[in-house]
């Protein structure tokens, strides 16, 4: 069973991805909400990457622009994402993301069901720390146990 949870500014766990450049903060994890929905804020350093195109079998993705410039690619469009920003991304829609600007970026992202996303974070951190480049391979078996895979 859930139970009602508050976060502070700056608080929860967090995963840092590519050293540093992509921070995730887990604001409410799939333990905390009995697996029903997951909230992850994501900082991302200027023009760095945040998610390549991918789809979501089984799970919802919506995105919330809170600083910065987000390019969404949803489907085959690409839209620049300014502050107060919305993406609702449904199950089966291919999309990705990027940090469009020069400046810090942060990004809230919500998921339903969760499938652990948590357990995503915790591993890009250790596939690419120290610098560490995975494969393709390592990448895409990775993003198998969490319902996402490339297209």
């Amino acid at each position: 069973m859930s139970i009602p949870l508050y976060v502070p500014a700056g608080g929860g766990e967090f995963a840092s991805i590519r050293d540093g450049k992509k921070k995730t903060y887990f604001k409410l994890t799939t333990e905390q909400s009995n697996g029903e929905f997951g909230f992850f804020e994501h900082h991302m350093a200027p023009e760095a990457n945040g998610a390549s195109p991918h789809i979501h079998d089984q799970s919802t993705e919506m995105f919330y622009v809170v600083k910065g410039e987000i390019e969404f690619t949803i489907g085959d469009e690409k839209i620049v994402g300014e502050p107060g920003a919305f993406a609702y991304v449904p199950k089966g829609a291919p999309h990705g993301f990027t940090n469009h600007g020069d400046t810090d970026a942060t990004l809230l992202i919500m998921f339903y069901p969760i499938f652990s996303r948590e357990d995503y974070f915790r591993g890009l951190e250790r596939l690419t720390a120290n610098g560490r480049n995975p494969s393709m391979e390592e990448l895409q078996e990775h993003m198998a146990k969490y319902d996402q895979r490339m297209v």
